[in-house]
């Protein structure tokens, strides 16, 4: 089969090595669309090492290893392949464990499925694990509608980003206002996505000439109890300084601190205001072989699916890298310089020369 290898440069080689085949709870999936993220250029590079990065998978099931259930072969799935293991998106086949493989609706195309699941995974972990937000289902997430409950503020950086996007769909989807999404013209689809009734506020940061403008902007929409959470989808340049900074306080009656979670990790984030916690958000948890964090990953991939099906999950925004694998180059180079905005970049497999020979 052909296989794409992505070097530390970000310089991609499409070469042939055996159809991989399924473990004990794997799934063995014939990738129709792969998803990129900028992990995918970052990882070869950070650890010197060529690698197939993708983690996006979307296509149909070829087959299963032993102990999978609730899959058959030619099933429309997509899935979230394990990080740094072998077998990832970026060829005509792919591994993923089953609890991380979900049904797609007819409705959602495979370039649309391409587009979930590290993005997707991430914001549930963000929002419901390092946040600690009632999630959608849980008694105090409903209760705000009819109890008078004060509401709990969300701040979402990153608002045009997929992760960011995500974590504003499942976050309204789970009740939880006012959400601040701060984007730019590019999140301008996040917009139509908010309650303005509930207090929901689109920032535009690029209206805002210095960061302490953009402080007030954010304690202004949070209302006058201020926001205690914040998720920050870009986590680069210094923005959880400026983040922490509009959320800083004391700790509430429970001794728990304002908190911001970010999605890079082994930064040095010492600079951020000594009132707030900063948390590093990692969607690799749901790959973790326990089985509390297992449990979060199947849970939640059938709320995606759900989500998709009854039309409150919207895929995001996508553009198809032409050539197939051949085009990964290309897409991945668009990523690491900042080319890719509001939306992802996916490659059909099917369009790779010599695919299928």
């Amino acid at each position: 089969m052909k296989v794409a290898i992505v070097h530390p440069d970000t310089s991609v080689v499409v070469t042939d090595c055996p159809v991989p085949i399924p473990g004990p709870d794997q799934v063995l999936i014939k990738v129709a669309v792969a998803g990129t993220n900028p992990k995918d250029w970052k990882l070869p590079w950070w650890q010197n090492k060529p690698d197939n990065s993708g983690d996006d998978v979307a296509g149909t099931v070829e087959s299963v290893g032993d102990g999978v259930v609730g899959f058959a072969q030619g099933d429309r799935v997509a899935a979230f392949h394990v990080m740094l293991t072998p077998a990832g998106a970026f060829a005509e086949y792919a591994l993923a464990p089953s609890h991380t493989v979900m049904h797609m609706p007819a409705s959602v195309s495979f370039e649309e499925a391409a587009t979930l699941p590290l993005a997707a995974y991430t914001a549930a972990v963000a929002l419901f694990h390092q946040l600690e937000f009632p999630s959608p289902w849980d008694a105090a997430s409903a209760a705000r509608d009819d109890d008078g409950t004060p509401g709990r503020p969300l701040v979402v950086y990153g608002a045009s980003t997929a992760i960011g996007a995500y974590a504003i769909k499942l976050a309204l989807r789970a009740n939880i206002h006012p959400v601040i999404a701060v984007g730019s013209k590019n999140s301008a689809f996040v917009a139509s996505m908010l309650e303005a009734a509930r207090g929901d506020v689109l920032v535009d940061y690029t209206a805002h000439a210095t960061p302490e403008s953009l402080v007030e902007a954010i304690r202004a929409a949070a209302g006058p109890d201020g926001a205690r959470d914040v998720f920050d989808a870009v986590s680069e340049q210094g923005t959880f300084v400026t983040l922490s900074r509009a959320i800083a306080g004391p700790p509430d009656d429970r001794g728990r601190k304002p908190r911001v979670t970010v999605v890079l990790p082994g930064s040095d984030y010492s600079a951020a205001d000594p009132s707030v916690d900063v948390v590093v958000t990692s969607v690799g948890l749901v790959h973790k072989p326990e089985e509390k964090e297992r449990l979060f990953g199947a849970v939640w991939g059938r709320v995606f699916e759900r989500g998709l099906q009854a039309g409150w999950l919207e895929p995001h925004p996508h553009e198809v890298a032409p050539g197939g694998l051949n085009g990964l180059e290309g897409a991945l180079k668009a990523l690491r310089e900042g080319k890719v905005r509001g939306k992802k970049m996916v490659v059909r497999i099917g369009e790779t020369e010599g695919v299928g020979q």
